[in-house]
């Protein structure tokens, strides 16, 4: 069985330390890059950073570059595409070897993979193995709570996307199999502690045989997304000697829609990170996400409540879900806030939660929103 093996960083010198690493190992490493000004409507770039020694690839020499014409709209999907014929391609040069890939800096898993594993599962003789994640310890606490645009750390070629480091990381962090935090500041090591699920690997540095490591997982999609649904989404924790907090917020009853508005900047404090659901009685059926990363809000909507992800018995006797008694697909509000804080900003933040939520008093009336304007329109569209 050929391994294909999935790396992502928001750092693109993170990136050039992990080929370094895997330099020597038993793998074809190989760059992928966006290049959308090359060509009619941009290219992706294959570059060979490590190939076997033994001489057996046809396809990249010790130093080939492939560029290949963007054959979709979309750079996500158009790189899936080029993927599955690579790990095809592998199959058939090198049957029970391995393929490592190094994404282009600011393709997201969550977008990315869950559609490649499922194509690959059509490949025969092609599996997907451990995908991971590289994080930067020492600029941890800036990436993850301070609002550091892409840009920034990927340069100019990213000049015009709106993403901030730490949504994609906060993301990335939860959907991987294995986590490669490098760096020592313990302030970093415990963000990412705190963001990292408990099954997942953590590898504290590049010193030790990365390949292995990574060959030795199979993917799960599903698992992984369930990770990082706002639905399905739990609270990790971690060591708080270094002032890392996590609030594990959670609640049936829906938001009041008029108190959500006007609380909002309460809810979302200063300098953390959040992810989680929450409901409106205006809009009972459907999953309304919350999001703060680099000081910004985002809500949206996930779709409806039994179209979530399921988790596993286990998960779900750990999570606020199972402990709540509630039916997994039940309506909730849930929001899971890390950062570096102390008792008063986490008392400030768990009140803003409550004081949104509906009073006991207003669920005799909580029926007569449904359908009805909310004021929320400009955020959610209309129901």
């Amino acid at each position: 069985m050929h391994c294909l093996t999935i790396i992502s960083a928001v750092d693109p010198v993170l990136l050039d330390l992990t080929a370094l690493a895997l330099h020597g190992e038993r793998a074809l490493v190989l760059r992928a890059t966006l290049l959308p000004d090359q060509g009619e409507r941009g290219v992706i770039r294959l570059a060979a950073e490590s190939t076997l020694d033994s001489g057996s690839d046809a396809t990249f020499g010790r130093s080939s570059v492939i560029d290949i014409p963007r054959p979709t709209e979309c750079w996500t999907c158009s790189l899936r595409e080029v993927l599955v014929a690579v790990a095809e391609d592998r199959v058939r040069l090198d049957s029970d070897g391995a393929t490592v890939i190094l994404l282009p800096v600011g393709v997201e898993l969550v977008h990315l993979v869950p559609g490649l594993a499922e194509e690959l599962a059509s490949v025969p003789g092609a599996t997907l193995a451990g995908v991971a994640h590289v994080i930067n310890a020492d600029s941890a606490a800036v990436d993850l709570l301070e609002h550091r645009p892409l840009s920034a750390l990927a340069g100019e070629a990213y000049a015009g996307d709106g993403r901030c480091a730490g949504e994609i990381h906060m993301v990335a962090v939860g959907y991987a199999d294995v986590v490669i935090a490098l760096g020592e500041d313990p302030v970093g090591r415990d963000l990412v502690e705190h963001l990292r699920p408990h099954d997942t690997l953590l590898l504290p540095g590049l010193d030790a045989e990365l390949l292995p490591e990574l060959l030795s997982v199979r993917h799960d999609a599903d698992s992984a997304l369930a990770r990082v649904h706002p639905a399905t989404t739990r609270a990790w924790g971690g060591p708080d000697d270094h002032g890392v907090r996590t609030l594990d917020l959670s609640s049936e009853l829906p938001f009041h829609p008029v108190r959500l508005r006007e609380f909002v900047a309460d809810l979302a404090g200063n300098g953390l990170l959040a992810r989680g659901c929450f409901w409106l009685p205006s809009r009972p059926g459907r999953v309304c996400t919350w999001e703060v990363a680099g000081g910004v809000v985002s809500v949206g909507d996930a779709g409806s409540w039994d179209a979530a992800p399921r988790m596993l018995v286990g998960e779900l006797a750990q999570s606020a879900v199972g402990r709540s008694g509630r039916a997994p697909d039940a309506p909730h509000c849930h929001l899971v806030v890390t950062g570096v804080a102390d008792e008063a900003q986490c008392a400030r933040v768990a009140d803003a939660f409550h004081r949104i939520l509906l009073r006991p008093d207003e669920l005799p009336d909580a029926l007569a929103w449904v359908g009805a304007p909310d004021g929320l329109e400009d955020w959610f569209g209309r129901e």
